[in-house]
């Protein structure tokens, strides 16, 4: 059993937690428990960039003695226009690897502020 722990900069009132089991992604609420997991299990942590303005990066690097494993993105606050209804346009124009920082997840997107690289990463 993977144990995956969310931290980004934003404030939580009570921390979040997610239990990937056999492949499958359970999400369960943790609040104010201590929990450890089983031992030989590997340990995997989201790790969440800086929110970047339109058109510009933002890189999510897993903490020391882990590794990469995957990543995503978080397009923040995506709001509707007002006069219309319609979302507004946004093309997301980097979601990988970093090709030159290691253990790193870049993310951006034009037309929209706020967008977050996700880094999953593992420790065993």
């Amino acid at each position: 059993m993977a144990r995956l722990t969310w931290t980004s900069p934003r404030t939580w009132t009570s921390p979040r937690t997610w239990t990937a089991v056999a492949g499958a992604l359970l999400v369960t609420a943790t609040f104010g428990l201590a929990t450890a997991p089983p031992a030989g299990a590997s340990t995997t942590t989201v790790v969440a960039g800086t929110p970047a303005a339109s058109g510009t990066v933002s890189s999510a690097t897993c903490p020391a003695n882990t590794l990469l494993i995957a990543g995503g993105f978080d397009l923040g606050n995506v709001t509707a226009d007002p006069s219309t209804g319609a979302p507004p346009s946004v093309l997301v124009t980097l979601n990988g690897p970093s090709a030159d920082q290691s253990n790193t997840w870049n993310a951006a997107a034009v037309g929209v502020n706020g967008t977050q690289a996700l880094a999953l990463c593992q420790t065993s």
